[in-house]
């Protein structure tokens, strides 16, 4: 592993399986391509820093009937200098790194965590006093979140504080995470790599 200075661009490429994000990474031993799942919740734009590299390694695809021979950066951690969103160059277009793998099965704790998520759904009774009804829409939030960002993160959640994502967990349910809490007024700041509430919001 090691940790060198450059400048990364990321792109923002819509494919059949929603947004995804890949980068180029310009560094003093040469540039390689970068296609982890934690440049996902990052705009398009130039991000100039240091950068953990836990590998560099080949990799080919055929796309559009083209065949690409990449030299991969598989970057682990972002310190971020400057951040400079703003749109780069997108004529070309990629494959989704997510069908590199194969879709994630579903969790015997997923199962039981959207077991639950009914339960809760068809135990709220709005006929019932404010507080009542405040309590079971809360357990209906829970269960949502649940099988989805664990309980440490579902807590902070319904407490309207900062987080930060896990891009280690499957690059599907990263996404799905991105796009939830963005759907509940998040917004990613690349310099502390965290999520927080828009003001207002």
């Amino acid at each position: 592993m090691i940790t060198i200075n450059g400048v990364l661009t990321v792109k923002q490429i819509s494919g059949a399986n929603g947004k995804f994000c890949t980068g180029d990474l310009n560094t003093s031993i040469g540039e390689f391509k970068v296609k982890e799942s934690i440049l996902d919740q990052f705009e398009e734009g130039r991000y100039e820093g240091e950068f953990v590299i836990e590998r560099f390694y080949l990799t080919s695809y055929v796309w559009r009937g083209k065949s690409t021979t990449d030299i991969r950066a598989k970057v682990t951690d972002i310190r971020l200098d400057t951040a400079e969103e703003g749109e780069v160059d997108n004529t070309m277009t990629e494959p989704d790194p997510v069908t590199e793998f194969d879709a994630p099965q579903t969790s015997a704790e997923g199962a039981v965590a959207v077991s639950v998520l009914a339960d809760a759904v068809r135990s709220v009774d709005f006929s019932q006093s404010s507080n009542d009804a405040n309590e079971n829409w809360k357990m209906v939030q829970v269960a949502s979140l649940l099988p989805i960002f664990g309980q440490e993160l579902t807590d902070l959640i319904l407490e309207f504080k900062s987080i930060k994502l896990d891009p280690a967990v499957d690059r599907a349910l990263f996404r799905q995470q991105r796009d939830i809490l963005k759907d509940r007024g998040y917004q990613f700041d690349a310099m502390t790599q965290a999520w927080a509430k828009k003001d207002g919001e």
